[in-house]
């Protein structure tokens, strides 16, 4: 039967017994979350395989083994189970009267020097309720691959994203941010005049790790100049940590210039005007082709962009 042809065929649980099945790699375990018999979850396997024509998993005495053709469909299966569930969420919520949600994940300079100020327009537009989640944008990325966000709000990685996956993705520039060196208030450093890669890298960091975006540049730009970066004494997961730490120590750190500028206007840290030369970083509004034509995405893609022509 012709794969297309086959799907038509395939039942929700079908898929939900392919995650299942890699999961625990064991068919009784799987008819105990499904609820059925082990012979019927044998079945029902025998019975998707013949229908699609791939034999995806091994049989053998300690259990199953998922293929390489099982292992190359399977981010699709646990997409279309999360947006599965997402419909039954959002039919309930209707059902309810209640409004839907949309699923938005925002890296943490967005977070806080943009999102705030574009919610209430986005509201006061007709905008349904919002569920964020704040993370780096690989980790963001990977949600929005497994259907578990609706779009996000960052920068593409620069490695690890496959040509299949980029070409699932529909992107579309918001804005640029530059990243800048910053210090505490009453750091030392503050007094030492030229400023220097030399003097920069005699001091102590607090740094994001290593596959941080903002990392990376600071990284180049010493590069550059043929110096090393000098491995941090701290090392945080967001650069927002950085900038609390350094507002009450002698660290010096590097961070998006937004941000930054946002914690100086409060008195917590001081910009270190030292030029860096790298290219500043991209923020996007990224989403699934498949999902880009959803009225609320659109909506809140057009607002965020309001949103900042307006600042």
């Amino acid at each position: 039967m012709h794969p297309l042809s086959a799907l038509s065929h395939l039942k929700f649980r079908h898929l939900m017994l392919i995650d299942l099945l890699v999961q625990h790699g064991s068919l009784h375990k799987a008819a105990t979350h499904l609820s059925v018999s082990q012979p019927a979850v044998t079945a029902m396997l025998n019975d998707m395989e013949s229908q699609i024509g791939i034999r995806l998993f091994d049989r053998t005495r300690q259990g199953v083994v998922p293929t390489a053709e099982a292992q190359a469909i399977l981010g699709r299966c646990r997409t279309v189970l999360n947006e599965f569930r997402e419909l039954a969420s959002a039919i309930t919520r209707v059902a309810g009267r209640r409004q839907v949600v949309l699923r938005v994940g925002v890296v943490p300079q967005a977070f806080i020097a943009h999102l705030p100020k574009m919610i209430g327009r986005f509201r006061k537009a007709g905008g349904c309720a919002l569920q964020t989640r704040e993370g780096t944008a690989r980790q963001l990325l990977e949600l929005l691959l497994q259907g578990e966000l609706d779009c996000v709000v960052g920068r593409l990685p620069n490695e690890g994203l496959t040509s299949e996956q980029a070409s699932n993705l529909s992107i579309a520039n918001l804005y640029e941010d530059e990243i800048c060196v910053v210090a505490g208030m009453s750091n030392p450093i503050h007094n030492c005049l030229p400023l220097t890669y030399e003097l920069l890298a005699q001091q102590d960091w607090v740094l994001q790790q290593r596959d941080s975006s903002v990392r990376r540049a600071l990284t180049e730009a010493f590069l550059r100049r043929g110096i090393q970066l000098p491995e941090p004494v701290v090392e945080t997961a967001t650069y927002v940590q950085n900038l609390a730490i350094v507002s009450d120590s002698d660290l010096i750190t590097v961070a998006p210039r937004t941000a930054a500028k946002m914690q100086q206007s409060f008195g917590r840290v001081r910009l270190l005007e030292i030029p860096l030369g790298v290219s500043p970083m991209h923020v996007c509004m990224i989403t699934r082709k498949a999902s880009a034509s959803n009225p609320a995405v659109i909506l809140f893609q057009h607002t965020f962009i309001m949103s900042l022509h307006a600042q």
